[in-house]
């Protein structure tokens, strides 16, 4: 059909695909889509171009900062894509608990309605707010860029961050900075 997307790969030495129905396909702004596949989130990229700066972010956000991003960690899949009528190209797949709760995205005002919408406590002291307060912090550390993820109190991590981009600088080999992630901090503080 010509908007399905059919995924192949080589797993323990034998192909493996997966049919990807353009009926169940969440938009991307940076890929193919996105799909749930059982209990996991399968974004889809038509080439490699942004795999090893992706894979690069998500390692050093998690290792570094402690970076919430679901359980389990993230995970890299090349294959080829065959979108519709389109010619196969070689691209990953990005594979990641699929996420509930109330999605928050670019901005504070976002976050604070995720948060409000939730009920997140605003007990300082809770669980929650405490897991809360060390993503964001994480966030910062990292300088995440276009802080996206959800919010959904009660879990382990009661928010976890997707589509992760650092400030990361190979030059310095340090992390810049990030308004963004700096205000997610302030908001989290100023919840009580």
């Amino acid at each position: 059909m010509a908007d399905e997307v059919v995924f192949t790969w080589t797993s323990g030495g034998k192909p493996k695909t997966q049919t990807l129905l353009g009926k169940d396909k969440h938009s991307s702004r940076e890929a193919v889509g996105l799909w749930k596949v059982g209990s996991r989130g399968w974004k889809v990229y038509a080439t490699t171009s942004q795999l090893s700066k992706i894979d690069a972010d998500y390692t050093r956000a998690e290792v570094d900062a402690g970076l919430p991003v679901g359980s389990p960690t993230p995970a890299f899949q090349q294959g080829s894509v065959k979108q519709g009528t389109k010619p196969t190209t070689e691209g990953f797949v990005l594979i990641a608990q699929w996420m509930d709760g109330t999605n928050f995205q670019k901005t504070t005002a976002s976050f604070k309605s995720a948060l409000t919408k939730e009920k997140v406590s605003k007990d300082q002291d809770s669980t929650d707010h405490k897991r809360i307060t060390g993503g964001c912090d994480a966030a910062k550390k990292v300088g995440l860029q276009d802080c996206q993820g959800f919010v959904k109190p009660g879990i382990g991590e009661p928010v976890r961050f997707i589509d992760v981009h650092t400030s990361w600088n190979p030059q310095t080999k340090r992390y810049g900075t990030s308004s963004l992630a700096e205000g997610l901090v302030e908001t989290i503080a100023a919840w009580k």
